[in-house]
This record gives structure tokens, C-alpha cells and sequence, in this order.
């Protein structure tokens, strides 16, 4: 599980998000790095339980980690890091477009689920099409009591943003249009910190990337 330095680390960072200040504590990065690989190792291990595409073929824990050094093509007016993990356990790695399961590391902004949290271009019209084509299917499966039980926020994208209007392409009648001006298809339910330190806490975070695969196998279902 997760130490408590490494959240103390995350929080400090976002006081002091500076290349000098990160240069002092480069011994403590390394510590929370080493740190989180090694959770995301435990998570690879038990999706792997119940997943059999991870199973065959289990990603590196260290290639399932996201880096915190931020490009700054994307970050005007931000520090030269982020202040959070994203830990994704997938068959085609961080930067593939397959469905994927994750976990969030962040000082008070925890959270776990799965899906295609934020696909571009042809990939999202992909994901699009699959979702308008298969409706019924897909309507079964995020709509059932069970599904809606665990993951009350539901189907969300990355950003939380949904368009106004349904994408070019499809019919303002489609009966998927709600899904459809999403730009990603994510389960996303809040941990707090201590579900991520606690032993107890791996028990509630498998049941919600468990409870994701549904989604997952749909979305790259050929």
C-alpha cells in the first residue's frame, strides 16, 4: 500500500513546485517513486485475478506509473511537476488507447476505476460508434442496479466535460446521445488517502476495478 510519506511528499511538492526545491529532496522522489511502483505491482498482481488479458500477459509495474515531470507544452503557467500518479494497469500500456484500469494518487483527490478516460481523435469516434451500434448492450451494462450501486457518478470522461450538442456523425435522436457527447468512458469513484495506505482499503479498491471490467471488456471488444 501506499506510505504516508509519499502523500506528505505530494502535498509538499505543491507548495514548493520547483526544480531547485526538487533537486534537495531528489532522495525522497526516488523513495515515493520506489513506493508506488510497488503498489502498482500489488495491483497488477490482483487484476490479474480476475482479469485474464493482464493475466497472460502482466504490464511492469514500473511502465504503469506516470511520470511527474511535466511537459510543458501542456502546462503554461503550472510548475515543472505534477503532484499526482496515475497508476494504469492495461494491455497496451499508459500511453494506449485500449481500456484500461486505474488509480489515482493525489493528497486528497484519490480515486479508482476503468475505461477510456480521455481517447482523441479516431480513437474516441471509435469508441463512439461502438457505444451508438451496440446501445442495447452497452445500456444493459451501465444501467443495471448493480453496476449503478457501486458507481453512483457513472459513466464519466477524464475532464467531466460533455458537450453541448451530439458529435458530427450521428443523429440528435440517437438513444445513446448522453454517452455520446462525453469525450471519455470512465467509472471514477472518490478513495480517501487512507483506503490507499491501509491494507483494508485494497479489498474496497479491487471491488471497484473489478466492478470496472464490465465496462473495460466493452469498450475493446473488437
Amino acid at each position: 500500500m501506499i506510505n504516508q510519506h509519499t502523500f506528505e511528499f505530494l502535498k509538499n511538492l505543491e507548495n514548493n513546485n520547483t526544480k531547485e526545491w526538487v533537486d534537495a529532496h531528489r532522495l525522497e522522489l526516488n523513495k515515493v517513486k520506489d513506493d508506488v511502483i510497488a503498489f502498482a505491482g500489488v495491483l497488477v498482481e490482483e487484476i490479474s485475478k480476475f482479469d485474464l488479458t493482464i493475466r497472460a500477459n502482466p504490464p511492469f509495474p514500473k511502465k504503469c506509473v506516470t511520470r511527474l515531470n511535466r511537459d510543458m507544452r501542456f502546462g503554461k503557467g503550472k510548475g515543472p511537476y505534477k503532484t499526482d500518479f496515475y497508476i494504469v494497469v492495461g494491455s497496451q500500456g499508459i500511453q494506449g488507447v485500449a481500456a484500461s484500469y486505474c488509480v489515482h494518487v493525489e493528497a486528497g483527490n484519490c480515486f479508482a476505476g476503468g475505461g477510456a478516460p480521455n481517447p482523441m481523435g479516431a480513437d474516441l469516434l471509435n469508441y463512439r460508434k461502438k457505444i451508438s451500434d451496440h446501445f442495447i448492450e452497452f445500456d444493459e451494462l451501465v444501467a443495471g442496479s448493480s453496476f449503478k450501486a457501486m458507481f453512483p457518478n457513472g459513466i464519466q470522461s477524464q475532464s467531466g466535460i460533455s458537450k453541448k450538442r451530439i458529435p458530427v456523425g450521428f443523429e440528435a435522436d440517437d438513444p445513446s446521445a448522453e454517452y455520446l457527447k462525453k469525450e471519455g468512458f470512465i467509472t471514477r469513484e472518490k478513495l480517501s488517502d487512507q483506503d490507499l495506505m491501509n491494507d483494508s482499503g485494497l479489498e474496497k479498491i479491487m471491488k471497484l476495478l473489478k466492478g470496472s471490467k464490465p465496462l473495460v471488456d466493452f469498450l475493446n471488444k473488437e
